[in-house]
């Protein structure tokens, strides 16, 4: 059965980074020359996934398939603990199920660019925060309440919307009948006790590295207003929408199938909540979950990522609700054999899905696709990300510098910094922070005064990447420059063109 989880994610191994996964690659870069994240390299993420890519540099080495493995064997982790939960929850097969359709969901549901993200390595730790609240409840464990708030607050580290997890474990603690209100107070305060540690823990170590006020600022303050180009409030008829979109017109009948399951299950779960104590825990679990993406306004894919375990789950248990229903409504025999049809047809969807999803993956590690050939899909139409490009950009930079040389890319590439591993020039490794309105203009002469000090030996100027949606700015990075008249000033005093790579021009120092 493990083996058959790993082979399900294997072709993942395969996949290269998107420019998240870049920017993520580049702060750990810096983590392990001594710096601190917001204070030394400019990004928007939670800390917690900086630190667990500059763990997975450290433990399994710096590469992209350190990366990729660390994702699939995380994943796989986060699939037994999924299980876990479902055993006690509904049953042993329906946590199997509930596993077996979380891989499902995450192997076919999200491409190259929608791995490895925070969201997704969030799973384990919002499992784990799941299954010691079930075992804190049973025992009526104060220190297991903490241990599962330190899981959530872990969890919040990635995310800081996940922390809305934390009503679970309190809904929990509330609602236990069995003991006196002190005692379920005094849970309730465990479980937050637990997560705050977690939090300042965090928090006192940026602190202490003169980080934390820079922090608040981009992840807080700057993202405020970045979140405020798309307001939820007028995006209400949206989110029927994108739910509905989302559960049930996946890209593959699988996903549509176990969709269609995870509602069986919340009705199922309602039917079964006076007869179970935990009735309320998955629908809870999920629609939490489901908030939140909805709170972001944006629905990029990746956002669904932290919904999957409680979706898995809720679709193990509509097998176990049709299954049960059929055989004591049909008898035995019809029980059985609904178990088998389910059975067939969703293996036989998940294996058309899987062939299709992952058949050039499959081509690749067998020889039968090229290496130029396999990195050729991974770009987008618009040509703004090519993982061919950025390959053969990173291969001039090696060949045209050394490794103390520094260098600037202006625009939303963040990825050359890891791919060339050259040391940054500046901490800003994005040109969003520099062109947005509602930016400090204090960033931009930081910018002019670490590039005149640090003097990069490449620039590379990005054509094609437009992002409106998070600067509005609606050309490309290198339209952009009209609005930066020192930035060019600074380019023309001090390079000249040197090459251009696809959508990259690239600029030699004199």
């Amino acid at each position: 059965m493990v083996a058959a989880a790993a082979a399900m994610l294997a072709p993942m191994l395969t996949y290269p980074f998107g420019n998240d996964q870049g920017a993520f690659a580049d702060v750990a870069d810096v983590i392990a020359r001594g710096g601190v994240p917001y204070r030394d390299v400019w990004d928007i993420k939670t800390p917690g996934i900086y630190y667990l890519f500059w763990a997975i540099f450290a433990a399994l080495g710096r590469s992209v398939f350190s990366v990729r493995l660390a994702d699939v064997l995380w994943t796989l982790a986060a699939a037994a603990v999924v299980a876990a939960v479902g055993r006690r929850l509904v049953s042993r097969w329906a946590g199997i199920a509930g596993a077996f359709f979380f891989l499902v969901f995450y192997a076919l549901g999200f491409d190259f660019w929608h791995t490895a993200q925070c969201d997704g390595f969030a799973s384990l730790p919002l499992a784990l925060a799941a299954l010691a609240t079930l075992v804190a409840e049973s025992r009526h464990s104060k220190l297991v309440a903490v241990a599962a708030g330190i899981l959530v607050g872990l969890t919040a580290l990635m995310k800081f919307t996940l922390a809305a997890f934390l009503l679970v474990p309190i809904a929990a603690a509330v609602l236990s009948r069995d003991e006196p209100r002190a005692a379920r107070l005094a849970r309730c305060a465990s479980y937050v006790g637990g997560c705050f540690l977690a939090l300042g823990a965090a928090a006192l170590l940026l602190w202490k590295a003169g980080a934390l006020k820079e922090m608040i600022y981009i992840v807080f303050v700057w993202n405020s207003h970045y979140g405020r180009l798309q307001p939820t409030a007028s995006k209400l008829l949206v989110i029927p929408f994108q739910l509905a979109r989302f559960h049930l017109a996946g890209a593959y009948l699988v996903l549509t199938l176990a969709g269609a399951l995870a509602l069986v299950g919340v009705i199922d779960s309602l039917l079964r909540r006076r007869l179970t104590p935990h009735w309320w825990f998955l629908p809870a679990w999920w629609a939490i979950m489901l908030v939140g993406v909805c709170v972001q306004g944006k629905y990029f894919a990746y956002h669904w990522l932290p919904v999957l375990p409680p979706l898995g789950l809720l679709a193990g248990q509509g097998i176990a609700a049709i299954v049960g229903h059929s055989s004591r409504l049909l008898g035995q025999r019809a029980g059985r054999l609904s178990a088998v049809a389910l059975a067939l047809l969703l293996c036989c969807s998940f294996g058309a899905g899987y062939w299709k999803h992952f058949r050039q993956a499959i081509g690749y590690a067998t020889g039968r696709i090229s290496a130029q050939e396999y990195m050729a899909q991974f770009a987008t139409p618009s040509g703004s990300y090519s993982a061919r490009a950025d390959l053969a950009v990173a291969e001039y930079v090696r060949s045209h510098t050394s490794a103390r040389d520094t260098i600037f890319v202006w625009g939303t590439e963040p990825l050359i910094y890891f791919l060339s591993d050259r040391p940054l020039a500046t901490r800003f490794i994005h040109s969003p922070p520099l062109l947005t309105p509602w930016s400090p203009p204090a960033w931009r002469q930081e910018l002019i005064r670490d590039l005149q000090h640090r003097r990069p030996r490449l620039l590379l100027v990005v054509r094609k990447d437009p992002k409106p949606w998070v600067t509005t700015w609606q050309g490309d990075s290198a339209s952009a420059l009209i609005t930066y008249p020192e930035l060019v000033q600074f380019i023309s005093a001090n390079y000249d063109p040197a090459a251009r790579i696809e959508n990259f021009d690239i600029w030699q120092r004199r």
